[in-house]
Parts: structure tokens; C-alpha cells; sequence
């Protein structure tokens, strides 16, 4: 029997609902995990981990053990009709600690992640359990779910559907998903033992079928194929049909044939993410079309945030302001991941001649401006991870033009070789940015901050005092804030700066706006 009672119940074992469930372990929040299949899904589906989701896994020690299991992308190459690369790019600095794209295999992701959820207390996973309903009370959530052992109900705190695209109960829910489907349906068969061991992606910008090519651990790679007009679902997923796509990249072998499917590509939110003590969290509450490989890292970026608020939320009497800061937050830049996929889009397969030939002419009007060209094509315009709104104190550091509050701070590797991250901790951090900076630690008494703990750094520029980065053009951003304190967020990002004669008051200010 499952336990009639918990704290976080989290519908969904995929990645999101784990990460979540994991994070809300180390925040000290007992969570209950409920998939409706029997067994995890051995299927490849997403295939990319970004370096926020990296950065998100290394909250609850997983990122160190699991990474090597994956295989670091190089940069990316966009192909013309005449087999010539018109663009490429490479894979760019990591800012956050973590390589910008590790190409994953999701089955291998989803076990260590559930590995990880089993090996801490308090918290459990049940498969073969569907939620057939949920009724909200003063004080929480009564759900009920069907398992094998029959009909059981279970109360909750708090809800969050972590349970995909068509989640259940967000249609329970009555909540509309607002946006657009495409058009086309793509064709997606990964493989195993591919001859084209070449880490970097490649999409072939064909004017009679758009195809990408993109690398997969264990020596595999997936192939994805536009569906054109006229062709059949049952006669794209056919032998014959795969075999003549797959021609020109490599030999036809069946065994080698992981998986094969035909998918329909959305770009649409959910028109609200939270129905009072219920939240949604993932595919549930956004779908992204596959071309910037944001689908599952949208819905780990959910999870990090969501986590430490439904902790503070459960330690603390102010649940309000926390749980309205969630969508706040996360909606704006979840809407802006879908517009780079969607944008990503249009270059790898405009919708017609003239959207070819609009492309074709732009990139050849831009050779004379290499750096316009690479902005564009290197997609440099995707928004760094920062929030305009929310759980924040950016007045305070208005007149800094290059203020950190509100981003994911850099994630240099210090002077003692480990990543800020291992020094941060998984909750709270304050980090002085000088030694004038942390003396005011010596007369700050606060020692937690709704509820979780409340770190304390010193981080040098200079000098032997502190730990200092390893590269200083990493730690560059930080010397905007040189002779201040900064409050992080257990989600890495920067919810305020303070000079060392304000820490006590501004840290008062800050509980405030949160409602602690």
C-alpha cells in the first residue's frame, strides 16, 4: 500500500517529476512519485541535457556521476542542398560549469535519476499508480489512485503534474493549451552503431526534405525527416520507406534500429500553471517544437525553480507570494525558449520557396558582417537565464548596468579546483564579493532564510584571501558587484545585492518580499 499521506505528491516519472522529486529530498521534503506505467519507458525520446539542467543535477550530487554517461556536443553544422556547410557553430564557453549540450540517453538519465530519489529518505516511486482524481481542500489535496492492490486515496500538501503533453490533470483541471501545432510531422528513428561518430548536430536545410542529424551516446545517432504532403504515417515507419531516407548517411540495418516514429511538433503553453495547491511543471504546462533541443531542459528548469518554493512554502506560513512567483518566473522565459525553437525552426525548414529564398538571401546579404551572420546563426540572441519578475530585489542595484540580480550566476571552477556550486551548497548562499564584502559576515546572526540554510562565501579578486576563480574571465561578471554581498537563490539565480552596511536590513527586506 502506498502511505496515505505526504507532503509533495508528483504525478509523472520522467525527468522533470525526478528532478523535482530529488530536489525536494535535499530541501528536506518528503515526496511521493506516481507514474501511471508499470515500468520506465525504455524509449529515447529526449536527447539532449543542457548545461542549466547539468547545473540542476549537481544541486543533489548526480551531476558528477551521471555526466560521463554522456557524450558532449561540439557545435553544430547547418547544410545547404549542395551538401556544403553554410554555417556552423561551436560549443561555446561553460559559463555554468557544465558543457551547452551533452547528448543523453533518456532511458539512462530516468534510472540514475530514480536511483538517486531511492537512496535518500524520505520519499517513494510506484509505477502502476494512476491518479484518477484530485479534490482540493482548505488544507490540501485528496487524491485518488488507482493501483493493482485497487482503489486508495492519499492526501497531499501540494500537487504537481509532472505528467506530459496530454496531462491528465491539467484536462481535469479544465485548463486550456493556447498556441500552435505544425504543420509538418517529422519522422524520428534513432540508431545504434552509426558509422557518423562526429559529435557535433547537423541540419541538412534541404529544399525537398529537411532532415537533422544528431549525435546519441554508445556510438548511436538520431535521424529526424520532414514528413511531406501526402505521405502516410504507416508508410513513413515502413522498412522500405526508412531504408531509402537513411541511404545517403548510412547502410540500412535492422538490428541497429533502436527506435522508429513519426511525431507532431507544438509550440504551446498552458493558459495557467497553478490551480491553487495543484501546479503544473513540464510538458503539462508548455510544449516546444525539438529544433533547440529545450523540450526536457524547460521542464528541469520548472523543477529547480518550483522546488525550493514549495520547500519554503511548506517551513514557512507564507505560501502565497511563493507560489504565484512560480508562473511569474518561469513563464516569460519558457515562452522565449519557444520562440528560439520556433525561429530555429524557420531556418532549418522554411515553410516554402519564398521562405527558402528570404533565408538564402539574408545569409549571403550578412557575409560582408561575419559577426551579424554568426549572431544569427549561432542563435546568440537566446535569452540568458534570467527573470524580469518575481521573488527579486533588483531596485537595489539599479544602478548597476551590469547586474547579476536576477540571472543564473557564472559557475567558475575556483582556486581549490572545485566548482562555486560545491561551496554554495543546495539552499541559500550569501557571497562577498572582496574581503571588504565579507567582513559584514562577522556581525550577521541569520543563519537560515525560509526555513533552509543560508551559506556564506568569500569570493576574492585579488590577494590569498578567499577562494579566487581559476580563470578570471569566468568570474568576470562578478566584479560588477566588487565591495557588495550577493543573496542566491537555492536555483543559482541572484535575487539581490546588498553593500555590507545594508546585509541584515536588505536580508529583512528580502524575507519580506517573499512573505516569510
Amino acid at each position: 500500500m502506498l502511505p496515505n499521506r505526504t507532503s509533495v505528491l508528483i504525478i509523472g516519472a520522467g525527468p522533470c517529476g525526478l528532478t523535482l522529486a530529488n530536489l525536494l529530498q535535499v530541501y528536506g521534503v518528503e515526496a511521493l512519485v506516481l507514474e501511471r506505467e508499470a515500468q520506465p519507458l525504455n524509449l529515447p525520446r529526449a536527447i539532449v541535457l543542457d548545461d542549466e539542467g547539468l547545473r540542476s543535477l549537481q544541486i543533489f550530487g548526480l551531476a558528477a556521476g551521471y555526466q560521463p554517461q554522456t557524450l558532449q556536443g561540439t557545435g553544430s553544422l547547418y547544410i545547404g542542398d549542395d551538401g556544403v556547410a553554410f554555417a556552423e557553430t561551436g560549443a561555446g564557453p561553460q559559463t555554468y560549469g557544465f558543457p551547452k549540450r551533452s547528448f543523453i540517453h533518456q532511458p539512462d538519465l530516468e534510472r540514475a535519476l530514480a536511483e538517486a530519489f531511492g537512496t535518500a529518505c524520505p520519499g517513494r516511486l510506484q509505477f502502476g499508480a494512476e491518479v484518477t482524481d484530485a479534490l482540493q481542500t482548505g488544507q490540501g489535496v485528496e487524491v485518488t489512485v488507482q493501483t493493482a492492490e485497487g482503489v486508495q486515496r492519499i492526501s497531499a500538501d501540494y500537487v504537481v503534474a509532472c505528467d506530459g503533453g496530454r496531462s491528465p490533470m491539467r484536462e481535469r483541471l479544465g485548463i486550456a493549451m493556447e498556441g500552435e501545432t505544425y504543420a509538418q510531422d517529422w519522422i524520428v528513428l534513432d540508431s545504434l552503431n552509426d558509422p557518423d561518430q562526429d559529435p557535433r548536430s547537423k541540419f541538412f536545410c534541404s529544399s525537398a526534405r529537411p532532415a537533422v542529424s544528431v549525435p546519441a551516446p554508445r556510438g548511436g545517432r538520431r535521424y529526424e525527416f520532414m514528413l511531406l504532403p501526402g505521405e502516410t504515417r504507416e508508410e513513413a515507419l515502413s522498412t522500405p520507406f526508412l531504408r531509402s531516407l537513411l541511404a545517403p548517411y548510412r547502410p540500412w540495418r535492422e538490428e541497429d534500429v533502436l527506435r522508429r516514429t513519426v511525431y507532431t511538433f507544438h509550440a504551446r503553453m498552458a493558459a495557467r500553471w497553478r490551480e491553487g495547491r495543484i501546479f503544473l511543471a513540464g510538458d503539462a504546462a508548455h510544449l516546444t517544437p525539438p529544433f533547440a533541443g529545450q523540450g526536457m531542459n524547460a521542464g528541469l528548469r520548472d523543477a529547480t525553480n518550483l522546488a525550493w518554493k514549495l520547500a519554503a512554502m511548506l517551513k514557512t506560513d507564507a505560501p502565497e507570494a511563493l507560489a504565484a512567483s512560480y508562473e511569474a518566473e518561469r513563464r516569460g522565459p519558457a515562452e522565449d525558449m519557444i520562440r528560439l525553437a520556433v525561429a530555429m525552426g524557420s531556418i532549418v525548414m522554411p515553410g516554402n520557396a519564398a521562405g527558402r529564398h528570404f533565408r538564402d538571401l539574408l545569409l549571403q546579404a550578412l557575409q560582408p558582417f561575419p559577426a551579424v551572420r554568426d549572431y544569427l546563426i549561432q542563435m546568440r540572441f537566446k535569452p540568458r537565464p534570467r527573470y524580469q519578475a518575481g521573488l527579486l530585489m533588483a531596485a537595489q542595484t539599479a544602478e548597476l548596468e551590469a547586474s547579476l540580480v536576477g540571472e543564473m550566476i557564472p559557475q567558475p571552477v575556483l582556486s581549490d579546483g572545485r566548482l562555486l556550486d560545491a561551496h554554495l551548497g543546495a539552499c541559500f548562499a550569501l557571497l562577498a564579493v572582496g574581503a571588504e564584502a565579507a567582513a559584514a559576515f562577522e556581525g550577521l546572526s541569520r543563519t537560515t532564510l525560509a526555513g533552509l540554510p543560508l551559506a556564506q562565501i568569500r569570493l576574492s579578486h585579488r590577494g590569498s584571501e578567499g577562494l579566487r576563480a581559476s580563470d578570471p574571465m569566468a568570474a568576470r561578471p562578478f566584479a560588477t558587484h566588487r565591495g557588495q554581498i550577493l543573496l542566491i537563490r537555492p536555483d543559482r539565480y541572484c535575487a539581490a545585492a546588498f553593500w555590507p552596511e545594508d546585509l541584515a536590513t536588505g536580508l529583512a527586506d528580502y524575507a519580506r518580499i517573499c512573505g516569510f
